[in-house]
């Protein structure tokens, strides 16, 4: 076979991406594959005599996706013709903008054979953990449903919740056993509060986990971003239970644990060494700053069906400081009013940070020419989050304004509040963009965004003759 080489181009990833390639030479990394952390790889331009070459899958979005969700690598990807390797090419085509219908039906295929033919191996658990996350990108929430108990109960039955799991000898993916057992409780709570418990919970918040940090990662970087990664999600699911909602001083300890707990995941964030450990950060930082705006909207409200006009929040105090009951506990400083203030000023924290975070995301993400950001469906919930802040921040703080000036419906706009509520339309307006982008990639985002748009329409019908932008 006789080959006409060329001169090159492009790696093939930026090839791929479509976007400018700077490098001096083919045999080092290009600038782009560097920054976001690619495997780098030239093809020379050529024209073949004879019989065609094999073409490749592509897994390089596949590769940025499993950043954030660290138990398989593109190169491990296609050693088997399994539900691993079906799952990895419909993610990376998903974030390729490609159709992935074809690739998603073998997928779909794959885990059903899997299921039927009760295979109980670490492959298998990895394969569904990645395809879970496509149904619930999709909304397909019975899959969702299908999946996840399936795996969970193999992964109970396999131990890898205690020190002795039941692992095949010689299975190169008994060193993260722990990694792929957190992953699926990290699923198990984040399925059941994204969709309001219509996937019920698998294991029992209550049972005994006793999985070693070494059986989850062994570098001590990685180590210290799971820690953060599986407190964040603990915590949130801490954070959003009903029951407790009124116990003040519950509210307090789990308000100081989440400040502890922004600090680390903050500080491991911006020393991080490699783009697994940032993006494992980058999320713990979201999940904490949702889960503190999510406490202390509880404490104050049981649901989010309210309305600005009727908040009667000096009533709902005084109905608190009546219950008789173990429901209610009063704040340390006995004053509900001074409570109420700092959940205002806790919210606002939160709602700025989180928004601070996903303005640098979006910077960071244009910047490297990524059209779609390789995120974990989860990202998109909570992008609503900060969405809710901007209502609650509002709400409270009309609270603390009414009991200062009496009813609410006879208040009136002061310029400080109708600058606040022009910050807080744009901020769900950054929200909404941003979930508009998402939604060619995971379908759930739509639905997230239409609820964005619930949040602009309350808090424009704050002032609609001031305010009509």
């Amino acid at each position: 076979m006789t080959t006409i080489k060329a001169k090159r181009i492009a790696c093939l990833n930026c090839r791929n991406s479509k976007v400018k390639c700077v490098s001096t030479t083919d045999q080092l990394p290009c600038e782009r594959c560097t920054k976001i952390g690619l495997d780098c790889q030239w093809q020379l331009s050529s024209k073949k005599m004879g019989r065609p070459t094999k073409k490749t899958d592509n897994y390089d979005c596949f590769t940025l996706f499993a950043h954030g969700v660290p138990l398989i690598d593109g190169k491990t990807v296609c050693e088997d013709l399994d539900l691993v390797y079906y799952s990895a090419l419909t993610i990376s085509d998903n974030l390729r903008g490609l159709d992935p219908r074809h690739r998603r039906a073998s997928m779909i295929n794959a885990a059903d054979e899997a299921i039927k033919s009760q295979k109980r191996d670490l492959r298998t658990l990895i394969g569904l953990i990645y395809t879970i996350h496509d149904d619930y990108g999709r909304n397909d929430i019975t899959l969702a449903q299908d999946h996840i108990q399936y795996a969970s109960r193999v992964a109970l039955e396999l131990g890898l919740n205690t020190k002795t799991p039941f692992l095949t000898p010689g299975d190169r993916l008994n060193s993260i056993y722990g990694r792929i057992w957190w992953e699926l409780y990290i699923l198990d709570v984040f399925l059941n509060l994204s969709t309001s418990g219509t996937v019920t919970r698998q294991f029992d918040s209550y049972m005994t986990i006793s999985v070693d940090i070494d059986d989850v990662a062994s570098d001590i970087n990685l180590q210290q971003a799971y820690d953060s990664r599986i407190k964040a999600v603990s915590i949130l699911n801490e954070c959003t239970k009903v029951n407790g909602r009124l116990n003040f001083e519950r509210v307090s300890a789990l308000d100081k644990i989440l400040v502890n707990l922004l600090t680390v995941a903050r500080s491991n964030y911006h020393s991080a060494i490699d783009k697994t450990i940032e993006e494992l950060n980058f999320t713990s930082i979201l999940i904490l700053l949702a889960a503190r705006i999510h406490l202390h909207r509880q404490a104050w409200f049981s649901d989010m069906t309210f309305n600005f006009q009727s908040c009667a929040f000096n009533h709902k105090m005084k109905e608190m400081e009546m219950l008789l009951d173990d429901a209610f506990v009063m704040p340390a400083s006995c004053n509900l009013e001074d409570s109420l203030s700092g959940s205002l000023t806790a919210i606002h924290e939160c709602t700025e940070q989180m928004l601070h975070y996903i303005r640098l995301d979006e910077t960071h993400q244009t910047q490297q020419g990524i059209l779609i950001p390789p995120h974990w469906p989860f990202y998109s919930c909570c992008q609503l989050v900060a969405s809710y802040g901007p209502i609650l921040e509002i709400a409270l703080l009309n609270a603390i304004r009414a009991g200062e000036q009496g009813a609410l419906q006879n208040m009136t706009m002061d310029p400080s509040s109708v600058w606040k509520t022009r910050v807080a339309l744009s901020n769900v307006d950054l929200t909404y963009a941003t979930l508009t982008r998402y939604m060619s990639v995971w379908k759930v985002a739509q639905i997230y965004r239409e609820e964005v748009a619930v949040c602009r329409k309350i808090i424009d019908s704050c002032e609609t003759d001031i305010f009509g932008i």
